[in-house]
C-alpha cells in the first residue's frame, strides 16, 4: 500500500467499516475483493462513471480475481425499479461481492442491490413510511468507492431509494446495509462538474450540521460533526473551483466522511425532511435540494439551537467574540448562504423547477419523516408549508 493511503479504522461500535483514504486508493479495491474471496464481481454505477478510465481500469483489475459484470444503469435518485433488476443481474451472474463506484445515487444502489442480489423483490417489500427495515439476511458484501464528496453513503446503513409507483422517496437503514470497505481517492472528484462538487459539499455540510443540533446527538456524534464542519468550511470553495488541488479534495471528501459518521448515528432533521420530496415529485438532485433549503430548515430551528449554532459557528472560524448565542445563530446563517451563492447554490426552489401548487403535498411527504423527530423545533404541517412558501 502506497504511502499516501491511510487505511482508517473505527470503533466497532461506531461504525464497522474500514476506510482506505488518499489518492491512489481505488487501487486497493483488487486486493479487497481478493481478502473477500470474491471471484465473481459485479460494479454497480451509473453510464457516465462507467465511462470514465477509472472504472474501467477498475474493472480491469477486479478481472484478475475472476469474471466481473458491469451493471451501469443506476439513475439519479435510484429506483426501486432499478434495484431489482440489478439484484436480478446479479443472481444471474452469480456474484459474490458488489463494487459500488459513483456519487451517493450508485452507493445507495449498491447496498440495496447486495441485499436484493440475496432475496428478490427485497427492496420493494420495504415501502413502508415510518417502519423499520429488515434484513434478515446477509447481503453480499459491498466496496463502495465515492466519485463525491457528499452523502457519506460509503460508511452509512442507509440507502435512499424512489417507489415509482407511491412516489415516495424512503431512507432505508438497517446495519446490514454498512459496507465491509471504503475506498475515498480524491483523484476520483475531480471527474465531475463543479454543479455536482457544489452539490455535493453542501450536503455534506448539511449533513454535519443537522447532525451537531440534532435531538439524538451524542457527545461523540457532536465531535464528529464539528470536526467534519471544521474541514469542509474553510475547504469546500476551494475543491469547487479547483478540481486539480488535492489537498482541498481530500479534506473535502474525508469530511464528508466524517459527518456520515456522526449522522449514522444522530439522524438529521428539517432540511432532509424536507429535501425528500423535491427529489422524489420534481428529480431535483439531493445535495441540491439540501443546498437550497439549509437556509431556511436553519432560521427555523435559530433559536431551539442558538447555542449549538454558536459552537458551529466557531468550527467554521467565524469570530462571534461579544455575540449572544441568537446573534452568533444568525451570523452563521448568513454565512452559510454566502457559501452557498459562492459556489452557486439555489435559492429559490423555483429555480428548480418545483411547482408551487406542490406545497401541501411536499408538506404532507415529508411530515412522516424520521428525520422531524430529530429536529430541535419540531414543526407542524402549518409549518412546512410556510417553509416551502418562503423557499419558493
Amino acid at each position: 500500500m502506497s504511502d499516501s493511503i491511510e487505511r482508517i479504522d473505527f470503533p466497532e461500535h461506531e461504525n464497522p467499516v474500514t476506510v482506505f483514504s488518499g489518492p491512489g486508493a481505488i487501487g486497493q479495491a483488487a486486493g479487497l475483493l481478493a481478502d473477500l474471496g470474491a471471484q465473481r464481481v459485479m460494479i454497480v454505477c451509473g453510464q457516465t462513471v462507467a465511462g470514465l478510465p477509472a472504472a474501467k481500469a477498475l474493472a480491469d483489475s477486479a478481472k484478475a480475481n475472476g469474471a466481473v459484470r458491469v451493471f451501469d444503469q443506476v439513475e439519479p435518485d435510484p429506483s426501486d425499479v432499478t434495484c431489482a433488476a440489478g439484484g436480478t443481474a446479479a443472481r444471474d451472474f452469480g456474484a459474490e461481492a458488489i463494487v459500488g463506484i459513483g456519487g451517493g445515487s450508485s452507493m445507495d444502489a449498491a447496498k440495496a442491490i447486495a441485499a436484493e442480489a440475496i432475496q428478490a423483490g427485497w427492496t420493494q417489500s420495504q415501502d413502508n413510511p415510518g417502519q423499520p427495515t429488515e434484513v434478515d439476511f446477509e447481503p453480499l458484501p459491498t466496496i463502495l468507492i465515492p466519485t463525491t464528496a457528499g452523502t457519506a453513503s460509503e460508511v452509512t446503513p442507509f440507502s435512499v431509494i424512489i417507489y415509482t409507483e407511491t412516489k415516495r422517496k424512503l431512507v432505508l437503514s438497517h446495519p446490514k446495509l454498512y459496507a465491509k470497505y471504503a475506498l475515498l481517492d480524491p483523484e476520483l472528484l475531480s471527474t465531475c462538474s463543479p454543479q455536482v462538487r457544489m452539490a455535493a459539499g453542501m450536503d455534506a455540510l448539511t449533513h454535519a450540521i443537522e447532525s451537531y443540533v440534532s435531538k439524538q446527538a451524542t457527545e461523540q456524534t457532536r465531535r464528529r460533526a464539528l470536526e467534519a464542519i471544521r474541514m469542509l468550511a474553510p475547504h469546500l470553495v476551494r475543491a469547487v473551483e479547483a478540481p486539480g488541488d488535492m489537498a482541498a479534495q481530500q479534506q473535502v471528501q474525508e469530511g464528508a466522511m466524517i459527518a456520515g459518521l456522526a449522522f449514522s448515528k444522530s439522524r438529521l432533521g428539517i432540511v432532509h425532511a424536507m429535501a425528500l420530496p423535491l427529489s422524489a415529485l420534481f428529480q431535483v438532485p439531493h445535495g441540491v435540494a439540501n443546498a437550497l433549503l439549509l437556509p431556511y430548515g436553519m432560521r427555523f430551528n435559530a433559536e431551539a439551537a442558538a447555542p449549538l449554532y454558536a459552537d458551529i459557528a466557531e468550527a467554521c472560524g467565524i469570530e462571534i467574540s461579544g455575540l449572544t448565542a441568537s446573534q452568533a445563530a444568525i451570523t452563521l446563517i448568513e454565512h452559510v448562504e454566502q457559501l452557498g451563492r459562492a459556489i452557486g447554490a439555489p435559492t429559490r426552489m423555483a429555480e428548480v423547477g418545483v411547482e408551487e401548487a406542490a406545497i401541501p403535498q411536499m408538506a404532507q411527504d415529508a411530515m412522516p419523516s424520521a428525520h422531524i423527530a430529530c429536529n430541535p423545533r419540531t414543526p407542524g404541517m402549518d409549518d412546512l408549508i410556510e417553509l416551502y412558501t418562503e423557499a419558493y
